[in-house]
């Protein structure tokens, strides 16, 4: 009797996954994150191109805010920046960057960091943790 209980017990779970089951929501949650990945992987792709060609300058810590968002147990944070480059008047700036537990010391208000500026668009600004000013 236990048997055939247990093969009932299993095919009221199946149905009630049955009834749950939308395979367009699943659709569209995993097309939701390819989009996601890819918006991540051009962001990435970007910041390697800004390393290799951006200007480099420095920046002043103004504001620093915790997005919520932790990829690999890393924190996304948002900086307020007073970016100074190429003997240009500063400028306020607003980036999303990663921070990395080795640059926590780094990133506090007032403290100053290297960056690489955009040459052709001065709001896109790389933060370098870690890089001497």
């Amino acid at each position: 009797m236990g048997l055939f209980g247990d093969l009932r017990k299993l095919n009221q779970q199946a149905r009630a996954i049955d009834a749950t089951f939308d395979p367009a929501a699943q659709m569209r949650a995993g097309m939701a994150a390819m989009q996601q990945a890819q918006h991540s992987m051009q962001a990435q792709t970007a910041d390697l191109q800004l390393e290799q060609t951006g200007t480099p300058g420095a920046a002043t810590i103004l504001a620093l805010f915790d997005t919520g968002t932790r990829i690999n147990m890393v924190p996304l944070v948002r900086l307020n920046l007073l970016v100074e480059y190429d003997g240009r008047p500063p400028y306020p700036v607003t980036v999303e960057t990663m921070l990395p537990l080795h640059a926590s010391a780094q990133a506090g208000i007032g403290q100053r960091v290297s960056v690489k500026v955009d040459p052709h668009r001065a709001d896109r600004v790389l933060v370098r943790w870690g890089m001497p000013v």
